[in-house]
């Protein structure tokens, strides 16, 4: 469905507020495991979406009053602002990319197109990463057992709503590969490990993943699916954290802790007020790859994962 470029800005201005400085697939609080730093880039990418806020509280209006031009220029000159705040690489290229478009035709052009990238800005999660500190926290390491993990996954990719983008795994070199395409309103693979039983994980910390290596390591970034028996009861519910590796550290492993998974979602929208994961009722396990951040092809692969306590 189309909505016109008038309602669509007049409704985000009065949404796009909350959004900006809130964004319901976010992590909590970073964990003393995480290696994310309290200053620059959480900072940077919260000030972007605060200027993104002012700029749309300013620009809708005025497009609805029939000032298309300076609707564009409001969007246009916050996009220059938002560069110099060192926003992650892929928004940054894109929109450096943007604004040095001549080519873009008028000004309601250019505001549909600042529009998006505007979106892809706000709705942008910062990632789990690797610690890269030698002073990580003594933990141990449980791997995976074929016991525990059917050995092929299943498959679930935006065909189930008419998207053609398309994922693989080979077991043996735990290779998650394959394309998202924006064809159709899709843009997601993933794959996902069904327990034939349910998995009582409450004595461990959370989930570990080693020797972790993928595509374009500054711009993709993807999602650790967790279900738990709630989830099983509301249909394509459940819980995610999103993940990297962008300085490919090799000798530290990405450890996600259960308290990251702090509210359902279903189809990419928070559940508010849904229970936090349920460790002691697990029944599904997945990895995603999905737009903005993965776009086209790519490749994620790693040595072992499993539980860390």
């Amino acid at each position: 469905m189309k909505v016109p470029l008038r309602a669509y800005l007049l409704f985000t201005a009065t949404c796009s507020s909350a959004r900006a400085f809130y964004n319901p697939h976010s992590p909590s609080s970073p964990s003393t495991f995480l290696n994310m730093s309290t200053t620059s880039p959480s900072t940077n990418l919260s000030q972007a979406k605060q200027l993104i806020s002012k700029a749309i509280s300013i620009g809708a209006p005025a497009y609805n009053a029939g000032d298309i031009n300076k609707c564009a220029t409001v969007y246009q000159d916050t996009a220059k602002e938002i560069t110099s705040l060192g926003i992650p690489t892929a928004l940054q290229s894109e929109l450096l990319a943007e604004i040095d478009n001549n080519e873009t035709s008028n000004d309601n052009a250019k505001a549909w197109a600042l529009r998006r990238i505007f979106d892809s800005i706000v709705d942008y999660t910062l990632p789990l990463t690797p610690y890269s500190e030698p002073q990580i926290p003594s933990v141990t390491l449980e791997p995976f057992t074929q016991n525990q993990l059917p050995n092929e996954p299943l498959g679930v990719m935006d065909n189930v709503m008419g998207g053609i983008s398309r994922g693989s795994w080979i077991s043996k070199a735990n290779t998650f590969f394959g394309e998202t395409s924006l064809a159709n309103n899709g843009g997601f693979a993933s794959l996902r490990w069904r327990f034939s039983q349910m998995q009582n994980w409450s004595y461990a910390k959370g989930i570990y993943i080693k020797g972790l290596r993928h595509s374009k390591p500054k711009e993709h970034t993807f999602r650790i699916i967790l279900k738990d028996d709630n989830c099983d009861r509301v249909r394509l519910a459940n819980y995610k954290v999103v993940f990297a590796n962008p300085d490919q550290v090799q000798d530290q492993p990405l450890l996600i802790p259960f308290t990251e998974f702090d509210e359902m979602e279903q189809m990419g929208n928070s559940l508010v007020g849904s229970p936090s994961f349920n460790p002691m009722s697990v029944t599904e396990i997945g990895i995603m790859a999905i737009k903005p951040t993965v776009v086209g092809e790519f490749q994620l692969e790693f040595e072992e994962w499993g539980l860390y306590v």
